[in-house]
């Protein structure tokens, strides 16, 4: 907390020089005007976007092509970006002997027939930061029905085919997928953060969920994020910008079409997953656009298995006005998705095919952001954005059982009481609802300051966001219970289930922030330039407080070489399913008499109490340093980074001891119900979980980026990426393991010295690309190697150190009798003290992509097309590595 503190003190010293520094004589300031044009037509372009990445000025082209832009005389670096066209650049180095008042910007159109095309994800064009870039052609390098495929061209990511009967989600820079990095990946969609936060689609907490689709505590779903209608990705994994909070592992931001655009239809196929997509921009009048975008898919990897599909459309309508003389602009996004599964009957089943489940989920996404260019004293633009996220979710899951009357608890107090019977034959149900809800509100505002050869762009802002779940919650209907509720003889003291309204239950939590950052440039006397992105950000998390400082240095080391560093500090909020889990319960039959004449049982029943958990956000603090190189024959990127995550959401079981009533009955009437006594009690333990902070993790490693230039003469580049991670994480919680012996009374727990969970991989990817403009064809060849994954041995012995017997004693082991035979109901297998490392083995995929004159464009894919499947030895056992190859394939029609 100390070096917290005085990170912040050092910090707001730094920020008050910069302050100090606002008020030296500014340096001149100039306009840049000219028009733009399509390289094709020759017409002239109204709409196009030009943005001073410098300043953050920005303007739009008017009806004749026209534009007028103030930049600083010494730096600028205009963007001219339109949908359809390929970005053009222009900086104050490349502008000399031009006449900046009479520019003629010709925008090309963005396809095959260009003579460089980026088919793998690039680093983006920034000064200081190490974030990935992929843009049109490096979204379809693989076939992506959702933003889950476009994330696998990643540095250190595995390709695989598409995977949609399950969630998706991703984690960043780690050789172990948990659930904590996922869920600290934070998803910017057209300006609105996503949250994954609300999702408490649990029966209880012992579940996973009630389908194989719902996802809660971890990352967003990213399989309702279509990815036909994406235009480009950006991902940070590193230091984000001080603007953005609740998140610890990084940040991908989507940016969707928008803007005039023809019709595109769009189709994909393979192996049981078939998508279709149409888009449309239109401009309205001289300063309204409105797109328009919708996309179905439907998935069914194995058609033997009938329960498990996923068929779901996502529709989006994306609104932009100017005001005549464009110094403001507007923009609605409105997204509304619906997974269209009803029931899913598994009609193989000779129960007559009642088994059944669905998840049904119908959100909505709405998000408005404006920007003023107010040009003031105090300010360049101000931006505002507010958005709301809601949907209603129903998770469904039913078996017909013939093996029924079994006693289901009703009491919702620590009681003994009767309980119901189900019938004989009858569907078991487990069924959750819920609505969750996501509001965000951001104000951001930036002034651009030239002092000297200083160039400042500082941006401060705040922003809140309120999280709820308005569903009715977990459903308990005695009739249809399921099989975590009914019980048959006396139960072994696992957690129960009883209903649970979330709208009454979940308390809204609040996020507050405030922020502010200075983006600085400076250029010395030998031309080398000095790029530093200083932020220092406040947040206050349902109660929890704090700060996160955030730097990002680039400099310039020559004309070929730049170096990087980054640090910086952030926060996750836990989710509403961690701070709400409800109440526990425990159920025991005691009796149980069914005659003739009547039936007669008694269930005690334990309640734990759970108000609302104290859970502190997960934090984490990164380091990161790099260089990039260019060269006469292409880029070369590296980072080494390390990551340190605390205070990570974990569940940890809680044994206790209960005192069982020990039950004498008697029988006063022949054909009535018996009449009990309590002669005693005995103990029973009952064990559930609970999310605490303690989770601890590391990861630290090298990735790589190196884009070779087109050879010319075989019209072929090479891109080579690749990244080594060595991760660890630990609880600081010993394991503790039951016995499999149910006989066992006395070493009934072992207690063992767990090691950290590690991990460490090391993956290459090489993709080579065969592109002739003329023609409009592109051939890429992608192989992958996997030269080294290792998983650590979990325990340290396979011997326990300590024992607890059924009354929860415990008793430490001495070294020197852990050998004892007595012991050998807890001794675990030898592997478990074992190294796991796969030998190196490799995997080739293809794609050919062909765009003709008519805007007929068709693209073919091969996942392992060598149909490569290595057998690997691990330990004593074999498997095989890679999936079956497999084919897909995509048609798009642009008229």
């Amino acid at each position: 907390m100390y070096r917290n503190i005085h990170l912040y003190e050092r910090s707001m010293r730094f920020i008050v020089l910069l302050l100090l520094g606002t008020c030296l004589p500014l340096s001149a300031q100039q306009y840049i005007s000219g028009t733009v044009s399509d390289a094709d037509t020759g017409n002239l372009m109204a709409g196009v976007n030009i943005i001073d990445l410098v300043s953050g000025q920005w303007t739009i082209s008017g009806d004749d092509g026209a534009f007028t832009i103030e930049t600083s005389a010494r730096q600028f670096e205009l963007h001219f970006q339109i949908l359809g066209k390929e970005t053009y650049v222009l900086d104050n180095e490349g502008a000399d002997g031009l006449d900046l008042m009479k520019l003629s910007i010709v925008l090309k159109d963005k396809n095959l027939r260009l003579d460089e095309v980026e088919v793998t994800g690039v680093r983006k064009r920034d000064r200081a930061g190490s974030s990935i870039l992929f843009d049109k052609y490096a979204i379809s390098q693989v076939q992506a029905f959702s933003l889950a495929e476009i994330l696998q061209q990643l540095p250190g990511s595995e390709i695989r085919p598409s995977v949609l009967n399950e969630p998706q989600t991703i984690s960043l820079r780690t050789a172990m997928a948990k659930k904590n990095n996922a869920f600290g990946v934070s998803y910017v969609l057209d300006g609105m953060q996503l949250s994954n936060d609300e999702n408490m689609q649990l029966y209880n907490t012992k579940a996973s969920g009630v389908t194989t689709y719902d996802n809660v505590n971890t990352g967003y779903d990213l399989r309702s994020i279509p990815a036909s209608n994406i235009e480009s990705v950006e991902v940070i994994a590193g230091i984000p910008d001080a603007k953005y909070g609740n998140l610890t592992s990084g940040i991908i931001k989507i940016d969707r079409r928008a803007g005039v655009s023809p019709y595109r239809v769009s189709a994909n196929i393979r192996q049981g997953k078939t998508s279709v997509s149409i888009d449309k921009g239109l401009r309205l009048d001289d300063r309204n656009t409105l797109s328009l975008s919708a996309d179905y898919l439907n998935s069914n990897a194995d058609p033997r298995n009938s329960l498990e599909q996923f068929d779901r459309i996502t529709t989006g309508l994306i609104w932009s006005t100017v005001n005549q003389n464009q110094v403001f602009k507007n923009t609605l996004s409105v997204t509304l998705r619906k997974n269209l599964d009803d029931m899913n009957y598994d009609k193989d089943n000779n129960d007559g095919g009642q088994v059944a489940k669905y998840k049904k989920e119908t959100g909505i996404l709405l998000s408005n952001r404006a920007k003023w260019a107010l040009q003031s004293r105090w300010m360049d633009n101000l931006g505002f954005q507010a958005g709301i996220s809601y949907a209603s979710q129903e998770s469904y899951d039913q078996q017909f059982v013939n093996n029924g009357g079994k006693v289901v608890p009703l009491a919702m107090e620590t009681a003994l009481q009767p309980g119901a019977y189900t019938p004989v034959a009858y569907l078991m149900k487990k069924q959750v609802f819920g609505k969750p809800l996501n509001v965000s509100a951001r104000l951001d505002i930036d002034k651009y300051i030239n002092t000297g050869g200083w160039g400042h762009s500082i941006s401060y802002g705040a922003d809140f966001s309120l999280s709820d779940n308005l569903g009715r919650g977990r459903i308990y209907d005695p009739s249809s219970a399921n099989a975590q509720v009914v019980l048959s003889g006396q139960s072994t003291g696992d957690e129960g289930v009883r209903p649970l309204d979330f709208n009454k239950y979940v308390q809204s939590q609040k996020r507050y922030g405030v922020y502010f950052q200075d983006n600085i440039r400076y250029t010395f006397a030998n031309d080398r330039k000095l790029y530093a992105n200083i932020g220092m950000r406040y947040d206050n998390q349902s109660g929890y407080s704090g700060f996160s400082p955030r730097v990002n240095l680039g400099y310039e080391l020559s004309d070929k070489v730049k170096v990087r560093f980054g640090t910086g500090f952030a926060s996750k909020a836990p989710s509403l399913s961690n701070l709400f889990p409800g109440d526990k319960y425990f159920d025991y039959v005691m009796a149980d008499f069914r005659t003739n004449y009547y039936s007669y049982n008694l269930v005690q029943t334990f309640v734990k109490k759970i108000d609302k958990q104290e859970l502190k956000p997960s934090k984490s603090w990164k380091f990161e340093v790099g260089a990039d190189i260019n060269t006469a024959i292409g880029n070369i990127s590296l980072t080494s980074y390390y990551n340190r995550s605390y205070d990570g959401f974990m569940a940890v079981d809680v044994r206790e001891l209960r005192q069982l009533p020990r039950l004498e009955f008697d029988f006063p009437e022949e054909h009535g119900a018996p009449t009990y006594t309590i002669s005693g009690y005995d103990p029973t333990i009952i064990k559930h979980s609970l999310s605490v902070n303690s989770s601890v993790a590391r990861d630290f490693g090298l990735e790589f980026m190196m884009h070779l230039k087109k050879i010319r003469a075989i019209n072929t580049s090479f891109a080579f990426s690749g990244a080594y991670t060595f991760s660890d994480s630990s609880n600081g919680v010993d394991l503790v393991e039951k016995t499999d012996d149910p006989l066992e009374k006395e070493y009934l727990y072992g207690y063992y010295h767990k090691a950290n969970d590690k991990f460490d991989a090391l993956r290459l990817r090489l993709t080579a690309t065969h592109h002739i403009p003329d023609i409009g064809l592109l051939i890429s060849l992608t192989a992958e190697q996997f030269t080294r994954t290792t998983s650590y041995a979990v325990l340290r012995d396979n011997r326990p150190f300590a024992y607890a017997n059924a009354n929860l004693e415990y008793f430490e082991i001495p070294e020197a009798e852990r050998d004892n035979q007595k012991y050998s109901p807890l001794w675990k297998d030898m592997s478990v003290t074992q190294d796991r490392t796969y030998p190196a083995y490799h995997n080739f995929h293809l794609r050919v992509t062909k765009e003709m004159l008519n805007g007929l464009s068709l693209s073919f894919y091969a996942y392992n097309f060598l149909n490569y499947r290595p057998y690997v030895k691990i330990l004593d056992a074999y498997s095989i590595r890679n999936q079956k190859v497999s084919f897909g394939g995509n048609v798009k029609f642009v008229f």
